[in-house]
């Protein structure tokens, strides 16, 4: 099994290096992605979420093996697909997370971002710029985090309820579907029963909509977080009839 999603050096807000990570996953017994930051015009830090490609390479490429891969996670903004599909090209990447960190071209981090928005009003927002990153992008493998924004929303109720967005979740469902694009099953949240409740209906519909594939990534940003509740995540795509898979090369693997 591969945790898909971590960070080591090469992501500002990360405590641990790609030795500790590898070390820490082999004594797991699962294989691991390093994807590091890569987000354009970052509203807060902008210089700190880039990263040199050669010097990562350099570097990490010596740890690279088959149970240790090497990847990047793209932050998606609608006005900036053209830039951003360029920034693996020329790299070898194994993998490539698509990710939504930004709406309305502000941090989702920041509390200020949501400052006069209702939920409902942010949902809007939100969908319609995961939409249209979805639509405008295409150099990335899987779609990443889907929840990312509820780890940081002021409201008192954390989680997504998809009958109250159908419409928006099945065109964004759909046009990964189209483009092949399996969605990240981020294992960050599901220690909370009401989170897995909110997001087990939305893998079933991407499902539905003629998904097969998923990813399984805990975000990790220390030692002490690889791999955790990979498990739970298993289970989820297991109940959501999605097949986990990762990438190595660029190219789709299925997770055993």
């Amino acid at each position: 099994m591969f945790d898909t999603h971590n960070h080591c050096e090469f992501s500002c807000d990360s405590k641990m290096t790609l030795q500790q990570a590898a070390d820490t996953a082999a004594k797991l017994g699962i294989g691991i992605i390093l994807t590091e930051h890569w987000d354009y015009e970052y509203p807060t830090n902008p210089e700190q979420f880039l990263f040199d490609r050669d010097t990562y390479f350099k570097k990490n490429l010596p740890l690279r093996s088959d149970n240790v891969l090497l990847g990047i996670e793209v932050g998606m903004q609608p006005h900036l697909a053209e830039k951003e599909d360029k920034v693996p090209e020329g790299y070898p990447f194994d993998f490539v997370i698509g990710s939504i960190h930004m709406m309305n071209r502000l941090d989702l981090y920041e509390v200020t971002t949501y400052k006069g928005l209702s939920k409902e009003e942010t949902m809007h927002d939100f969908l319609r710029d995961s939409i249209r990153s979805a639509e405008s992008h295409n150099n990335f493998d899987a779609f990443g985090h889907i929840d990312y924004i509820c780890r940081y929303w002021p409201y008192a109720d954390k989680e997504f309820h998809m009958e109250e967005n159908r419409q928006e979740w099945d065109r964004l469902f759909t046009v990964l579907i189209e483009k092949n694009k399996p969605i990240e099953i981020n294992t960050r949240r599901l220690d909370a029963e009401a989170a897995v409740n909110a997001l087990l209906p939305l893998y079933k519909r991407y499902k539905e909509l003629g998904g097969k594939y998923c990813t399984l990534g805990s975000d990790a940003h220390y030692t002490e977080h690889i791999g955790r509740r990979l498990g739970v995540a298993a289970a989820i795509a297991k109940e959501a009839e999605l097949q986990p898979v990762y990438f190595k090369e660029r190219k789709m693997m299925l997770d055993r």
